[in-house]
């Protein structure tokens, strides 16, 4: 049943991660979208500030520093920095050491950090989770609100609320429309012209107890998601930059992989083995020291670059399954394996087998495709 649920999922991601081989991808030290640009396709930006005051028309993907939102955006957001600032959207997924939502959500906000704020004018269709320092919720709630902070103040409106918090205080003006539930230490303090329509009840919790640590799993289950998340949409970019600087290097690469399999797992085997042997005998030789550098770096490149190679293989040969006549595109080929990969990668032990073997080819074809273009280059003086 997890294998065929597994499978369902790939299908799903693939069928909708596939026509988005045209996405909007932005890079520098500064991303503006003005207010009169839009941009009808999902959004990937990697800066030091990012500012959208336009209009996006699909998903929105912003990691930088400070990250500002201000613009239409159709889609959902994800987005971490130090400052983190949204004002609409469908879905909200934010991290940061200072997060504010400003304006109006159509389903859920998931936010996490040191600071955060669902600001006066905000109003969330769903529910909020929220996990980190201080949380000030002045806006309007249309579902539940949970999770866990240090400091929780209210003065907005919310149906239930369950709450892990040291320190609650809900305000005068403040609405609940339901239960407040209270997991910590002392009594939540509520001003007199609040309004709870449900029962307030404080569950307590002991300072050093165990089940306070249940508070940071779902941030470190979001962090590693996104780090996840963040590391593919690089590789991503990263494996279209190879394309397009050399689509017939690519080529041969893959050929290596496609007509030498089992020449280029033995090699691969030989690769992860033999290279880091060499590595640490060239730092105890201390005349080889920089050698020693040099190869690390390499050798962890060579790393980096497997799964990006074994998934032009891997998306070629799905692709071939259903596209019996004429060129298959690099990129196509490229998006398909690596969201295959990923996926596959997520399944337990089978997850870690199949990187075990893309590691190992990937190693190989790499090292074997590489050895026969130095090869050629030389035969033809170019080198």
């Amino acid at each position: 049943m997890n294998k065929f649920k597994g499978i369902i999922i790939m299908l799903a991601i693939i069928f909708l991660i596939t026509p988005t081989y045209g996405l909007v991808v932005k890079t520098g030290t500064s991303v503006d979208i003005p207010e009169d640009e839009t941009i009808d396709d999902d959004l990937i930006v990697f800066s030091q500030t990012v500012t959208i005051e336009g209009t996006v028309n699909g998903d929105v993907y912003a990691v930088a520093r400070d990250v500002t939102v201000n613009g239409e955006v159709s889609g959902s957001i994800f987005s971490g920095g130090a400052t983190v600032a949204v004002r609409n959207g469908r879905t909200i997924w934010a991290m940061g050491g200072d997060v504010k939502v400003t304006g109006a959500v159509d389903n859920n906000v998931i936010l996490f950090g040191g600071k955060l704020l669902i600001g006066e004018n905000a109003r969330i269709g769903k529910d909020v989770r929220v996990y980190g320092g201080k949380f000030t919720m002045e806006g309007e709630i249309g579902g539940d609100l949970k999770g866990g902070v240090g400091n929780f103040v209210m003065t907005g409106k919310s149906g239930d609320i369950d709450i892990r918090s040291d320190e609650v205080k809900i305000e005068s003006g403040a609405e609940i429309a339901g239960d407040l539930v209270v997991r910590g230490g002392k009594e939540p303090v509520i001003e007199e012209e609040a309004t709870i329509s449900g029962e307030v009840t404080l569950k307590k919790v002991e300072k050093g107890d165990e089940k306070a640590f249940i508070a940071l799993a779902p941030f470190i289950a979001f962090f590693v998601s996104f780090m996840r998340i963040v590391m593919l949409i690089a590789k991503i970019i990263v494996g279209i930059i190879i394309i397009a600087l050399s689509k017939r290097f690519v080529r041969q690469i893959m050929d290596t992989l496609i007509t030498k399999p089992w020449k280029s797992l033995g090699w691969g085997f030989l690769g992860i083995i033999v290279i880091p042997v060499a590595i640490v005998i060239l730092f105890v030789v201390l005349i080889g020291y920089p050698l020693a550098i040099f190869g690390t770096f390499n050798y962890l490149i060579l790393f980096y670059l497997t799964p990006i190679f074994v998934g032009l293989v891997v998306g070629e040969k799905i692709i071939q399954l259903f596209k019996k006549e004429g060129e298959i595109s690099l990129y196509l080929s490229f998006i398909v394996g690596i969201v295959v990969l990923f996926v596959l990668g997520l399944i337990p032990i089978l997850g870690f087998i199949i990187k075990l073997f893309v590691l190992l080819f990937g190693v190989g074809m790499l090292l074997v495709g590489s050895w026969n273009l130095m090869r050629e280059a030389r035969a033809k003086n170019l080198i």
